[in-house]
């Protein structure tokens, strides 16, 4: 998974706000806004207890559903405040008032979607359960800014239930790509090529692209040595940041029982496992967005040619206030342009709509409450066909010894014959597509014989090692899906499947292989530029001393490998090309620069991995195994200037679920820092650091009594007025 900001940061198109009328005004007074007292009596409503355990991990304790996510808000507030904060005002529109023009065009963003008018129409149409969800957790962020109001922006209160059910409205469309698509799309220098009828995409083949993050891996009782269910939980994520992981476990007398870990602003455990049942999450990208170029009127640019006839663009205004300096403020309008598609933008490249998987949905919190109460495979696969969910892999497993592989996703009702990856041409309704395919169209893959399942942002037609998963003649071309096969879907068929019976330290140890895969994208890659004749510049002794060392890598990114730094730094273009050709020369440019900055900081080329590979907390940092798309996924580099690649993303939150043969449960987890994200004060901002880079899980305690053992604070939230 990727972080939002990054593709937001492409929409250049969008051009100067400060150019555009508006008027220069103070920011809102605290004054206007409601006092600490309504705050107060509204928090009296919830019954919740908090229990931190003696890794701080909060252990949330409610009569109602309600109870438990008040509760679950102001835990998840006293760790990390300042993001949440961020993340709403980012879903509201409002980023830019807080923190200055950089933040102006995910406000415009959010706007141009139609978030709010989304959430306007459909906020009455979650269920009550959801709302009384939503208002809760809004209820119990609310009460911790009570409690500290210097962290408080003036752009913040209240929150409301509304601004959770709409941060899932905005969000979830990024983790398919869709920031990416809209990037290219306002790139002047990317291609615009327009699709035509009869015209389809090719079928799916064993393609290779930049690594992305997540993987989950299944085993049947049938496949364990000792007849246990075993389910990896091990998403990629950023560290630190809005879609950085939170661990909690949520209790409820109403039958909500999870333990995971959640992101800034969700309400509900994304992730994790119940008493019941399981499911990991990672990323896929199937193609979900389409754009259309739109015929425009030649002496009126607010009308586009649909069917023959004339139609007029519908106009929405967008403000959005922009922080200047001091107390100084700035508000302009924009105007949004609706086709009967969905938004439109002006390029110097034409008029286009855009439609996407996901538009428009409010659904998606009684979707995450609905996996999180569920108790059997029945009840879970009822969530996913409620379709509220844009994208996201499934790995499941439950206390029957049921394992599986969901390629969730909304598959838009498109007509076949085109080519959907194309750009389409916008004066043809029957290319505008209603609606979504059923459940029954979701390539899946459930209790294969093999007894394993595994993804790791691989295509639905390897989740097994056997024969029985999803085949690829089955699903028409129009769905869109991926192609990327990853290393660590090759090295985890290859471990896991060699394992006639997979035991418990088998499951977990393999967890953290760090090699590539011989068949791998990047050592085919590797071994093909070795082989090619190298310029003049590559031709001196220092040279040609690290290309023998390169051709005789063992392919592991181990802390002690001495030519795993050598070979990170010089397949950084192959990394970046994304499954195209990587060009031959930035190769030989990464090369020679790896070489020469490795000289510089150490003298040479063989240094031991974990020198350069570091996991950084505060003023700590600790020798790490791993590199990108490896299983031991670390994302780092390039190097700083003190020669060290810095841990960002990848492994973080890492969960080991196990249903015995009595069908009781048990789970392991760490994460990569601790609980206390943000306060470098708490013995928790880094105490899960050196079992992360050890390789080491803790025990979860999911039983109360287990945690009554290992306490180390207990308090009701409000009850601390």
């Amino acid at each position: 998974m990727r972080l939002i900001k990054r593709g937001l940061a492409s929409l250049a198109a969008l051009g100067s706000l400060a150019l555009l009328s508006g008027y220069l005004h103070l920011p809102p007074s605290v004054e206007a806004q409601l006092s600490a007292r309504d705050y107060q009596t509204e928090a009296r409503h919830y019954d919740v207890e908090i229990l931190r355990d003696n890794w701080g991990v909060p252990h949330i304790y409610g009569d109602t559903d309600a109870d438990a996510a008040f509760g679950l808000a102001y835990a998840h507030a006293e760790d990390d405040f300042a993001t949440i904060q961020n993340v709403i005002l980012a879903t509201r529109g409002q980023l830019a008032a807080e923190k200055g023009f950089a933040a102006a065009k995910t406000d415009y963003l959010v706007q141009w979607m139609g978030v709010w008018p989304a959430v306007e129409r459909g906020y009455q149409r979650l269920s009550s359960d959801a709302r009384a969800v939503a208002e809760a957790y809004a209820a119990g962020l609310n009460l911790y800014a009570v409690h500290h109001p210097d962290e408080v922006s003036r752009y913040l209160l209240p929150v409301r239930g509304e601004d959770l059910v709409a941060g899932f409205t905005f969000k979830t469309p990024m983790f398919y790509g869709f920031d990416k698509v809209l990037g290219e799309l306002l790139d002047p220098d990317a291609p615009h090529e327009l699709a035509k009828a009869g015209e389809s995409a090719l079928t799916w083949g064993p393609q290779q692209s930049l690594p992305v993050g997540s993987q989950g891996i299944a085993v049947a009782p049938h496949r364990s040595s000792d007849g246990a269910t075993r389910l990896l939980v091990n998403s990629h994520q950023p560290l630190t940041g809005p879609v950085a992981w939170y661990e909690a476990r949520i209790h409820s007398n109403a039958g909500w029982n999870m333990a995971g870990a959640t992101f800034p602003g969700a309400p509900a455990i994304i992730h994790g496992h119940n008493e019941y049942l399981g499911w990991a999450n990672t990323v896929n990208k199937p193609d979900l967005v389409d754009i259309y170029k739109l015929e425009i009127h030649p002496d009126d640019p607010d009308r586009y040619l649909l069917d023959g006839e004339w139609h007029e663009l519908e106009k929405r205004q967008a403000q959005i206030t922009v922080k200047l300096f001091g107390p100084l403020h700035w508000t302009v309008n924009r105007e949004v342009l609706i086709a009967e598609h969905g938004p439109v933008f002006r390029t110097n490249h034409g008029t286009y709509a855009v439609r996407w998987a996901g538009m428009g949905e409010v659904r998606t919190l009684d979707f995450m409450l609905a996996l999180n109460k569920a108790t059997n495979k029945e009840a879970f696969e009822a969530a996913l066909k409620m379709q509220a969910m844009p994208s996201i892999n499934y790995v499941y497993a439950d206390r029957e010894g049921n394992i599986g592989h969901y390629y969730n996703a909304m598959f838009p009702q498109r007509i076949n014959g085109w080519d959907w990856q194309k750009y389409l041409p916008g004066d043809r309704s029957e290319l505008i597509w209603h609606g979504y395919r059923d459940f029954q169209w979701m390539p899946k893959t459930l209790n294969p014989l093999s007894g394993l399942v595994y993804n790791a942002n691989n295509p639905p037609f390897q989740a097994t090692d056997g024969d029985d998963d999803a085949w690829v003649e089955d699903f028409p071309q129009s769905m869109g899906i991926e192609q990327v096969v990853t290393n660590r879907a090759l090295q985890i068929e290859a471990l896991y499947g060699a394992q006639d019976k997979i035991s418990a330290s088998d499951f977990e140890r393999l967890k953290y292989d760090n090699a590539y895969h011989p068949n791998s994208y990047q050592v085919r890659t590797l071994q093909h530029w070795l082989s090619m004749p190298k310029p003049e510049a590559l031709q001196s002794e220092k040279y040609q001393a690290a290309l023998r060392q390169l051709s005789e890598w063992a392919l592991t990114t181990d802390r002690a490998d001495t030519t795993a730094a050598l070979a990170i730094l010089t397949l950084e273009p192959v990394q970046r090309a994304g499954g195209e050709l990587a060009n031959p020369d930035e190769v030989d440019q990464a090369f020679k620069s790896a070489v020469d900055r490795l000289h510089h900081f150490y003298g040479g080329t063989e240094v031991p991995y974990g020198q350069i590979n570091r996991h950084v907390r505060g003023e700590h940092s600790w020798p790490l195994s791993g590199g990108p798309d490896t299983v031991r996924a670390v994302y780092g580099g390039p190097l700083n200037d003190s020669g060290k690649f810095e841990n960002r993303a990848g492994d973080s939150y890492i969960m080991l679920v196990e249903w015995a043969r009595d069908g009781s449960v048990s789970s392991r987890a760490v994460h990569n820092f601790g609980s206390a994200t943000l306060d470098q004060r708490s013995p928790h901002y880094a105490d899960q650091a050196e079992l992360f880079v050890g390789e080491t899980l803790r025990d979860v305690y999911f039983a109360r009594d287990e945690l009554l053992d290992n306490l180390s604070r207990r308090y009701r939230p409000n009850r601390l007025d």
